[in-house]
């Protein structure tokens, strides 16, 4: 088969004089039907995601799914360089970031960052693709 993986995104801002709009996408083989998601809940010490089955990582999709007021708590998402997390991308309240393609061999992370009144995990949605 050909063309497993079909994906789309679009950008638009309408801002005054400002006014762009960013969009696309394509379909993409999949050599092996896996992947792996679900919710994970991440807390301010790192989290390491793990991918199962998913030998090879192909496209992934992550959404917050905080009810914090915006700009308060946030959970970074990023890959380990040895024991650092490396810090790519932030989610905020009912945010969606993907999807990207990963790097081979990747190793993924989460942390959270709250504010002082928040006290309790921030659940996270992904899905990550076999390549």
């Amino acid at each position: 088969m050909a063309d497993e993986i079909r994906v789309s995104f679009s950008m638009s801002v309408q801002n005054g004089n400002l006014a762009e709009t960013f969009s696309g996408g394509g379909s993409f083989d999949q050599t092996s039907a896996v992947s792996i998601g679900g919710v994970v809940e991440v807390g301010t010490s790192t989290e390491t995601i793990s991918l199962g089955n998913v030998s090879t990582a192909g496209f992934a999709t992550f959404r917050s799914l905080s009810t914090a007021t915006a700009g308060t708590a946030y959970v970074a998402i990023g890959h380990y360089d040895g024991t650092n997390l490396q810090e790519f991308a932030q989610l905020q309240n009912n945010d969606v970031i993907g999807p990207v393609r990963l790097a081979p061999g990747i190793t993924l992370g989460m942390a959270t960052y709250t504010a002082t009144d928040q006290t309790s995990d921030i659940g996270v949605q992904y899905l990550v693709l076999g390549e």
